[in-house]
């Protein structure tokens, strides 16, 4: 649910430092959350509620002041920010006893409609919208026993069209908290590394205790929620809960006083339809309420849109800031919508589509910034653009495994042809010299060897020195790039071929 309209029922969080594995990692426990974690060292700066006393030198040399970050820490939950400044990443864990912990409690001891439920309200912009949240994945991972289910996501934050940060979280509802594990990232692209250490601190997360289920709000499971957007005054909500229970809608307008109510009484099976007419175009918040006598009230919380002669589009996934080998854009839409994907970038991308549903399949596998551009347009309405940017960016390992992965074997004849300048190759040869040069190493590299005389040289182009004795066969990997003379001691000048090299590894 929207952080706007979180109902925070208990003050601070009990935690307290426990012990500290040596060199390595810091476990704090959280005693009303009854949880710990352990933090790595890679974040250099750990704050938690009580120890900003100890750390006010720290707190102003880095802008913050500890009033604030005292207030921020009691009113949004926060438990502990560990900053990781080299990197420019700061880990924020935060528990809040809100309308999802009540109405969930445990997300583990829910049925599978009410965790769809959950997962979907990232994805489709139900959850945290409102704040400025864009979340590009939203999918389950199972931590083990001591853990459970925790709901990976990756996500943006924008407020006022500028980029707050980006990154990854981690979160369930447990013992009545929604708890929520946020890597975030300011100044840059999140990348694979970020997310690695968030998993690497995921796996240390236990439940040092479970409560068990209390009473809970009776069931309110949504088949057609309210839009975000529309251009019609009249929708239904239609949904289920239990039999013969009271839907109540609760209509207000931003900036007004007072609202309009729409109500349903389930039938036996617990199915319910309301229909709500919205006065005028504007920006509403709608709560949805299911009441039974002798039941807890269960509650949903929504922001909707109307604009007249606006074209509904929701977006269900969208590209984050940092991309992967394949980018999907999808959503939905008005039926005979016409709906277009321009992307620009190292792999360009045109396509379009009419439906009421959308779902591109992009090529982001090659390094470099791309551009997104949707356009939605419809005969008698206003024409929707949306725009993103992303980075693929390729880790160290990823990077190393495509170049093994698209290099080909070249016959040492065709290695200084001209037409094979910029080749991926790969080569297995002896190293039979090492020269520094200015910036760069010059290996000489012979493919064959006949006894103690070596044929077929190369000259490689290292930018380190490669790890190895001399005579030692390797297998290199790189671009063929024409040829590299040498002044032979007779006199006269010589052209072998040049190679470029990224990798060496040991001969298979």
């Amino acid at each position: 649910m929207p952080r706007k309209f979180l109902l925070i029922l208990s003050g601070a969080l009990l935690l307290t430092l426990v012990f500290a594995v040596p060199a390595l990692a810091e476990t704090y426990t959280f005693g009303d959350v009854r949880a710990s974690v352990a933090i790595p060292e890679e974040f250099e700066q750990v704050l938690t509620p009580y120890n900003l006393g100890t750390n006010r030198e720290w707190l102003e040399e880095h802008g913050l002041d500890h009033d604030a970050l005292s207030n921020s820490f009691d009113q949004e939950g926060i438990l502990l920010m560990a900053y990781d400044e080299e990197e420019g990443r700061t880990l924020v864990i935060t528990a809040l006893r809100d309308v999802d912990g009540q109405t969930y409690f445990d997300l583990n001891n829910q049925d599978e409609a009410m965790r769809k439920e959950f997962r979907t309200s990232h994805t489709n912009g139900t959850a945290y919208g409102i704040l400025g949240y864009t979340y590009t994945s939203a999918k389950w991972a199972n931590y083990g026993k001591n853990a459970l289910r925790f709901l990976q996501t990756e996500y943006t934050l924008r407020q006022e069209g500028e980029l707050i940060c980006a990154g990854y979280q981690r979160r369930t509802i447990r013992n009545g908290y929604t708890i929520t594990l946020d890597m975030q990232i300011r100044g840059r692209t999140p990348k694979a590394a970020d997310n690695t250490l968030l998993e690497k601190v995921m796996k240390t997360w236990e439940f040092t205790e479970v409560l068990p289920m209390p009473a809970l709000p009776i069931k309110l499971s949504l088949t057609s929620a309210p839009p975000a957007e529309t251009s019609e005054a009249t929708f239904t909500i239609k949904g289920t809960t239990a039999k013969k229970a009271k839907v109540t809608a609760m209509l207000f307008s931003l900036g007004t006083v007072g609202g309009q109510t729409f109500t349903d009484t389930a039938n036996n099976s617990g199915n319910f339809a309301i229909k709500v007419t919205l006065p005028s175009q504007g920006v509403y918040s709608l709560t949805l309420t299911a009441e039974l006598e002798g039941s807890i009230t269960a509650q949903r919380l929504y922001s909707v849109t109307f604009k007249q002669g606006m074209l509904p589009v929701e977006l269900q996934v969208t590209p984050g800031d940092s991309l992967d080998d394949e980018t999907i854009v999808s959503g939905t839409t008005e039926s005979g919508t016409k709906i277009q994907l321009s992307v620009s970038g190292p792999v360009p991308f045109n396509k379009t589509v009419t439906g009421n549903k959308f779902s591109f399949k992009v090529d982001t596998h090659a390094e470099g910034t791309y551009q997104f551009v949707l356009t939605a347009s419809k005969k008698g309405m206003r024409e929707r653009t949306f725009s993103f940017t992303g980075t693929r960016a390729y880790t160290d390992s990823e990077r190393d495994e495509k170049i093994r992965g698209n290099a080909k074997k070249m016959a040492y004849a065709n290695l200084s042809k001209t037409e094979n300048q910029g080749k991926s190759i790969w080569e297995e040869g002896y190293i039979t010299s090492m020269t520094q040069s200015i910036n760069e190493w010059v290996v000489t590299l012979a493919l064959t060897k006949s006894g103690s005389a070596y044929k077929d040289i190369c000259y490689l182009i290292c930018q380190e020195r490669p790890n190895y004795p001399m005579e030692t066969k390797v297998k290199i990997y790189g671009t063929a790039a024409g040829t590299y003379t040498v002044l032979s001691e007779d006199g006269n000048v010589k052209s072998y071929p040049r190679i470029d090299v990224s990798i060496i590894d040991p001969a298979t």
